[in-house]
């Protein structure tokens, strides 16, 4: 039996379609930013946290709040935290940051009013300046 060489090409172009659509889907529903691991909202770099569950997967939050949230609902504590500092945007270690509770708010939809600092001083001139406080040991949000 002898196939024609147009069925031949109607045919790759059908694998070809059936296997590239969904392909091209995923890219197109793609966001171009990073979305946040608690409700989807995108993860502003000044503001990021990022946990790693014991498992070793990694989850980026929108700020501290969203990322209270979430660890409230693991079974288990998590490997590491790492916030960002929101002067010079750069990861640190979630308990070697200060923390201050102002009148600005990060996220709408939490209603976050957390920020956080890798130096002191830079922590306390934003308390000082939105009326806020710099939190204690014992009210820092990933203890």
């Amino acid at each position: 039996m002898r196939v024609s060489k147009r069925f031949v090409m109607v045919s790759l172009v059908g694998l070809l379609v059936a296997v590239g659509l969904p392909v091209v889907a995923h890219w197109a529903r793609r966001s171009a930013s990073e979305g946040c691991a608690l409700d989807g909202v995108k993860v502003i770099p000044d503001y990021r946290v990022e946990v790693v569950d014991n498992n070793g997967d990694s989850y980026a939050f929108c700020c501290v709040r969203s990322a209270q949230l979430w660890l409230a609902r693991q079974p288990n504590r998590p490997r590491s935290v790492t916030v960002t500092d929101e002067v010079s945007r750069e990861p640190v270690d979630a308990a070697k940051a200060y923390y201050v509770r102002s009148e600005v708010v990060t996220t709408r939809t939490t209603g976050n009013r957390i920020h956080v600092f890798r130096d002191e001083a830079e922590a306390q001139a934003h308390a000082d300046t939105y009326h806020g406080t710099v939190l204690t040991e014992s009210e820092k949000p990933f203890r």
